[in-house]
């Protein structure tokens, strides 16, 4: 009989032993369990701000997983004495906890506590849910749970699970909770909030504390006290985290940067997207937008974009795409990136090529009225002030951004064939049409751009001509910086967009643009004040700012120093607070040289001695010719050529007596400068006044009347102007001093 009994009990001790060692591995672990927990997708700033969490597909919210050494100390001893306090040292299924559970439901006749462990809740949480929990499926479980204690570290699983368990409110994973619930990272929580979380996934849906915290705290306190009792808290923890006050932050999800972060979804740039952005910068540049658009609400100006480029590195610092993305007059276009016409921020880039071609900041271009034949019709550019300047050096034209000036020179170096592939070779996308598409009117913004494009091109000027993608993504690699500007001439255009009294005749001598500290700027509006922009750069930054209304409606009279430029002033003001702003060297190529502005002319102590003179930068190599005796007449006055002649008559001379021609003292002939006979105008929408004012000159006449059987005139100041309307006109002048009288003839017609 003692035998059997031996017999009996050694058999039993065999089928234990392979029951608890051996039929575990008859069944496979879930196949959800041996693959990374589902994260979804969560945008960082470049300090590891969440800037937004999406949801996955199941609607719920799961921060990417940690591992065990991330989840702090008090977290885990929470977790523990919530659900599992013989962790570390049962097999994945807790014996002792099974017969207390049997004990005590069996003695209550109905089920009063369980006595699962986290090994057995992370395989029940992982496995697919076929319905009715019955005997043999929670046998299968806990027979999985005993393979998995044994292919796993204790480490493991407990990270497994803490990745994996709900904590109520969508959220997945003890990261997402920590953020949600109280908008801190895993590792600052406090013992009293682990305690908290470690509440919640006992019951989710019943344990909320959103909804009534009073009835979390209960159990939140015993398992305080658990832990207590283990000794994973002294008397002193206990009794702080006892006393401590829980205050919930709820995080969801996030929503910051959205114009950004919508540029980037959908790119399969991984589970965390790290970006560029500046989290504090950017919600400063939300704000300045805010504040300025609302002082202009009264002048019909309804939205704005700001771009802020990080100069060294390309990245993208801040990026707002509207007023408010939730506004309902068009909030979620991202102005960053609808292209816009820019005015005349394309000017500088003219400019710069002409630098490259052998001009230089003195080389005079004629500011007078001009017209160009295209294939559409005549061309006829005009100033935004609608009068003409006569002689201007490239560094006053494009200080003071004139239209006539701009054209003439792109049309020296070439025209739209010049300009329109280096502006596509700096990484403005839109420009899709040939050069005859856009002809001459290029340089002064006929073809739309996009911001962030445009302030992409601004930053390689001011990185002195080498060219570097930007970037919303902190870790992107993807293009390497090359050169494609002349580090010489990008030094000369950022030397005249900060230089104040270069602009000083458009702008004053105080305006918005003079900042306390150099900084190269240049506005642009776009015709009928539909758009306008303030792009501008030191060494360490670039911010670009556009204007206007998504409609496409014209504002009110703002321009790119009214609207932009205030906006364009507050951001710069606030980069360098704490970044003092620093200067370009000059390049060793870069000379000194006195010049005479009216002539562009080089002074010297051999020239005779000039009534007008000031300093210039040249690049070596490059000097424009020396003042001679003949290019001054006894007076001292700067003798200019005889296209100027209509000009120094009129009331548009600026210089007064310090120019003349050649002919001034003879008796001119009497002609009409402008509109030279058959000119053709098109009157254009799209365009102030629909172009219907032109501007009548002539040459040779001190005192002359206008006249013209078909059109209205108007007179203002010194100028007098057609108001043209459809047809074939006839206009004719007379010099009231001496009789002579000329004719010339327009054809208008309408788009």
């Amino acid at each position: 009989m003692r035998r059997r009994w031996k017999i009996f009990l050694i058999t039993l001790l065999v089928l234990a032993a392979g029951g608890w060692w051996g039929l575990p591995w008859l069944l496979p672990l879930p196949e959800a369990l041996l693959k990374p927990p589902p994260s979804s997708t969560l945008y960082l700033a470049r300090d590891g701000t969440p800037l937004r969490h999406l949801l996955n597909e199941d609607g719920t919210r799961s921060a990417p997983p940690v591992k065990y050494a991330e989840i702090p100390p008090a977290l885990v001893h929470a977790l523990l004495a919530a659900e599992d306090k013989r962790f570390f040292s049962h097999g994945g299924v807790d014996l002792l906890a099974v017969m207390r559970a049997a004990w005590d439901n069996g003695r209550s006749g109905h089920i009063v506590s369980g006595a699962s462990t986290i090994h057995q809740q992370l395989i029940k949480n992982t496995m697919p849910q076929t319905g009715k929990r019955t005997l043999g499926v929670k046998l299968a479980e806990a027979l999985r749970a005993r393979r998995l204690a044994m292919c796993w570290s204790r480490e493991e699983v407990l990270a497994a699970y803490a990745n994996r368990v709900s904590f109520g409110n969508l959220m997945t994973g003890a990261a997402t909770a920590a953020s949600g619930y109280f908008h801190k990272p895993l590792g600052d929580l406090t013992p009293a909030e682990c305690a908290l979380l470690a509440a919640l996934p006992q019951s989710p849906a019943r344990l909320n504390p959103f909804r009534h915290l009073e009835g979390v705290l209960p159990r939140q306190r015993r398992i305080l006290d658990k832990m207590h009792e283990l000794r994973w808290l002294d008397d002193e923890q206990h009794r702080v985290a006892l006393d401590q006050k829980i205050v919930l932050q709820r995080f969801s999800g996030g929503f910051e940067a959205p114009h950004a972060v919508e540029m980037l979804r959908g790119g399969g740039h991984g589970e965390t997207i790290r970006t560029t952005l500046n989290a504090t910068l950017q919600q400063q540049v939300e704000t300045i937008v805010s504040q300025r658009l609302e002082s202009l609400k009264g002048r019909h100006v309804a939205h704005a974009a700001v771009v802020v480029l990080e100069n060294a590195t390309g990245a993208v610092l801040a990026l707002a795409g509207s007023r408010d993305f939730f506004a309902q007059d068009g909030g979620q276009l991202n102005g960053a990136w609808a292209a816009h016409s820019p005015g005349s921020a394309m000017k500088p880039f003219t400019y710069l090529l002409a630098f490259e071609r052998g001009a230089t900041p003195a080389s005079i271009v004629a500011d007078l009225p001009v017209e160009f034949g295209t294939a559409s019709g005549t061309y006829r550019p005009e100033n935004f002030s609608l009068r003409s300047y006569g002689p201007m050096t490239y560094r006053y034209a494009l200080g003071n951004s004139l239209n006539i000036s701009a054209v003439r020179v792109l049309d020296s170096i070439g025209g739209a064939e010049t300009l329109l592939p280096k502006l596509r070779e700096l990484g403005m996308s839109t420009l899709t049409e040939d050069a005859a598409h856009y002809g001459l009117g290029l340089t002064i913004g006929n073809a739309s751009v996009r911001l962030v494009e445009l302030a992409n091109a601004y930053a390689c000027l001011a990185r002195l001509g080498r060219f570097k993608p930007w970037t919303l993504l902190q870790d992107d690699r993807a293009a390497e910086e090359r050169r494609l500007l002349g580090e010489n001439e990008s030094w000369l255009i950022a030397d005249i967009l900060s230089d104040n009294q270069a602009r000083e005749m458009a702008f004053g001598s105080w305006s918005v643009l003079r900042l306390p500290f150099r900084c190269a700027v240049k506005t642009g509006t776009s015709s009928t004040f539909r758009d306008n922009w303030t792009l501008g750069y030191t060494p360490e930054f670039t911010v670009g700012v556009w204007v206007g209304n998504f409609d496409n409606t014209p504002m009110q009279d703002v321009s790119g120093v009214t609207g932009a430029g205030p906006i364009f002033r507050d951001v710069m003001l606030h980069l360098h607070e704490k970044h003092p702003a620093t200067w370009f060297a000059m390049p060793k190529e870069i000379v000194r040289a006195r010049i005479d502005p009216r002539t562009g002319k080089r002074l010297t102590p051999q020239t005779p001695p000039a009534r007008v003179s000031r300093e210039e930068f040249f690049i070596g190599g490059k000097l424009p010719a020396v003042a001679q005796a003949g290019d001054y007449d006894v007076r001292g006055r700067a003798i200019l050529p005889r296209e100027y002649a209509g000009w120094i008559a009129s009331g548009a001379n600026w210089l007064g007596d310090l120019v003349t021609t050649a002919e001034t003292d003879a008796r001119p002939e009497l002609r009409i400068t402008n509109p030279i006979p058959g000119t053709v105008v098109i009157l254009d929408p799209d365009i102030r006044n629909h172009g219907n004012r032109l501007l009548l000159q002539a040459a040779g006449a001190s005192q002359v009347r206008w006249s013209c059987k078909t059109l209205e005139l108007s007179t203002e100041g010194a100028h007098t102007f057609a108001i043209l309307k459809p047809g074939r006109h006839e206009i004719g002048v007379r010099d009231e001093a001496s009789g002579l009288s000329a004719k010339t003839f327009v054809i208008v017609r309408e788009e």
